[in-house]
């Protein structure tokens, strides 16, 4: 009974503070990231349109490496995070349609996020080949004027 009591009170105490953890998260990174305002808890696992609603629109494209070359590393960043929470919901909905043997709607949307997905690894993986080139070739210079200079000294000897 007393385990009950102090229990509940410590679930009361974590009910009583979520207003203002929502309040500090307002301008956190989740509310740039996501369409719609922030949701705590499991209810981010979950498509907020009826499936019924679902059955009937159909779904836009994916991202292409081309587009996404011309963003930002923090635009990058941010469609990441969007696509990897929208994976995790469909992936979730999947598992709920499979348990209830119905139809998954809109079942071309994980393929368009996983080709999403690849498309913002693919444009991060090109930058990081510009990365190592830049640094290789900013070495090679650096140590053909070490060359040179030692060149010099001993053409001065």
């Amino acid at each position: 009974s007393n385990k009950k009591r102090m229990m509940n009170s410590s679930w009361m105490s974590i009910n009583r503070l979520r207003p203002m953890v929502a309040a500090k998260q307002k301008y956190s990174l989740r509310s740039f990231t996501s369409m719609t305002h922030p949701v705590l808890g499991l209810e981010e696992f979950r498509d907020t349109v009826p499936a019924e609603t679902r059955m009937k629109e159909s779904v836009g494209r994916s991202w292409t490496v081309k587009e996404l070359r011309r963003k930002s590393f923090d635009d990058l960043h941010k469609l990441w995070l969007v696509l990897y929470k929208e994976r995790n919901m469909l992936m979730t909905e999947n598992n709920i349609c499979r348990r209830k043997a119905v139809p998954f709607p809109q079942a071309d949307r994980r393929q368009k996020v996983k080709k999403s997905m690849g498309a913002v690894k693919a444009v991060l993986g090109e930058r990081k080949q510009d990365k190592i080139a830049q640094h290789a070739l900013k070495m090679a210079q650096l140590h053909e004027a070490e060359d040179e200079e030692e060149e010099e000294e001993d053409e001065n000897r």
